[in-house]
Order: structure tokens, then C-alpha cells, then sequence
């Protein structure tokens, strides 16, 4: 082999050999995340909000390059997912914590089921372990009309003060029928019953009247449906100091 040949092939391995310390010593500066944190899921599982962000446990990203924006919009776009917070927390920890919505009831919109929480938002149903002990709210003119947000504040109103009341009356609660004009129509669970209640059109004074009228449909359950066997084809407690009833 020639001098000259020598000359390029030793500049040839040194020049490569600087190039690979060089990729070395960025590779070892780099910090990448080697561990994902989720936090606040109740309902939604960790594989699913990896699944939206586009990421996987096992991912190898350098967490000095991650977008966080980009992650969070991901997972901001997940339908029971109220609120998104991604961060990073060095030296190589990348965290997600989620406020995910919390559904109150059904509602049928055009027809289709749809979840809906206390802020009246409505999303759809992802995963259908929610729904089993929801009400539903139904017989809602179409929406953009001044009534069907003035009776779905009314359906709201209603439900949750049932929540309110606690578990008993929350499961009492089957539909929330709002189809009336003067009045909610309730479909109780045991022993099928329908109750009529008042429509109370403002918060203020709703979550007052609405929690004294379920304690009277409490109490006409317990003490008149249950303990003396009384079937009922209405049950009319919108009047003050009286319940009407009409017998099956």
C-alpha cells in the first residue's frame, strides 16, 4: 500500500472515530424518559390514555425533545376526559394527570344515548361499566329550542339533588321524563311506579323543593309501596302537605 494510501485511510478511521465519540457522548447527554406516570384516572385505563396520546410504556423518547402541547391536545381530545395536565419531571420521569368526567346521567339525544355530567356536558359512551346505574333523561323537545335547555336545567336540577339525598333515591331513580309541560315525570325502580314532581325552573329554589319532595317519595315508598304492599298507577306529589295517588 502506498504512503499516500496509509495517509487517507489512517484520516479516513480517525475522522470516524471522532464522528462516533461525538454520536456517543450526545446519546449519553441525552436524557430519555424511562418512566410515564398517570395520574387521576378512575374509570380510564392507563393503556387507553397512552393509546390517545400515541405513546407506549416501553417508548424510548428524549424527554428534552418531547412536545408536551402535542401530548396534551392528544389526550384532551378523549371524550370522558375533562382536564389534562402533562408535565415532565426530571431527570427522566414524564407525568400525565387527568380529571376525567364525571357522568350523571343518560340522556337521549336525537334518539342515540349519550352521557352527560352536572356541567351539562354531553359526551358519548366509551365505556358502558358507567351506565348501569345512571337515570335517564328523556322526552326533550329538539335541542335549540328556549325548552330543551330550560328543561334539560330542570332534569340537572332534579338529579342532582337525588344524588345529594344519597344512594337509596339515587337508585330509586330509573327516568327523568321531561315531556310534560308542567311536570317531571319520574319511573321509579322497585315496583315500577311513576311520580309526578314540579317543575322548579330556577337552582335556587329547585335543589330546596326538590330535595323535600324526595324525601316524601322516600318515605311513600318505604311506608306505603313496601311495608303495605300498595301498587300504584301515579303517585302526584306536586301539591304542598298532600300526596295523591291513584291506585292500580
Amino acid at each position: 500500500m502506498s504512503f499516500k494510501k496509509i495517509i487517507l485511510f489512517s484520516v479516513l478511521i480517525t475522522v470516524i472515530v471522532v464522528v462516533l465519540i461525538v454520536i456517543a457522548n450526545n446519546w449519553r447527554n441525552k436524557t430519555f424518559v424511562n418512566k410515564i406516570t398517570i395520574k387521576g384516572n378512575l374509570t380510564i385505563t392507563e393503556s387507553e390514555i397512552l393509546s390517545t396520546a400515541g405513546l407506549k410504556a416501553d417508548s424510548l423518547i428524549n424527554l428534552d425533545e418531547l412536545n408536551i402541547a402535542f401530548i396534551r391536545d392528544r389526550i384532551a381530545k378523549h371524550p370522558e376526559i375533562k382536564r389534562v395536565v402533562v408535565s415532565k419531571e426530571p431527570p427522566s420521569e414524564l407525568i400525565i394527570e387527568i380529571i376525567e368526567k364525571k357522568p350523571i346521567a343518560l340522556l337521549v339525544k336525537n334518539t342515540e344515548l349519550n352521557l352527560i355530567d352536572e356541567d351539562k356536558e354531553v359526551f358519548s359512551i366509551m365505556n358502558f361499566e358507567k351506565v348501569f346505574d345512571l337515570p335517564v333523561i328523556n322526552g326533550l323537545v329538539n335541542e335549540g329550542s328556549p325548552e330543551y335547555k330550560s328543561d334539560l336545567d330542570v332534569a340537572i336540577f332534579f338529579i342532582k339533588s337525588a344524588y345529594a339525598k344519597g344512594k337509596y333515591i339515587q337508585n330509586q331513580i330509573s327516568e327523568v321524563n321531561m315531556s310534560d309541560s308542567g311536570r317531571v315525570t319520574v319511573f321509579s325502580n322497585d315496583r315500577p311506579t311513576v311520580f309526578y314532581f314540579p317543575k322548579v325552573k330556577k337552582e335556587s329554589e329547585a335543589n330546596e323543593v326538590y330535595k323535600a319532595k324526595l324525601g316524601v317519595f322516600k318515605k311513600f315508598i318505604d311506608d306505603e309501596m313496601v311495608k303495605n304492599n300498595l301498587r300504584c298507577e301515579y303517585v302526584d306529589l306536586r301539591f304542598s302537605n298532600q300526596v295523591i295517588a291513584k291506585l292500580n
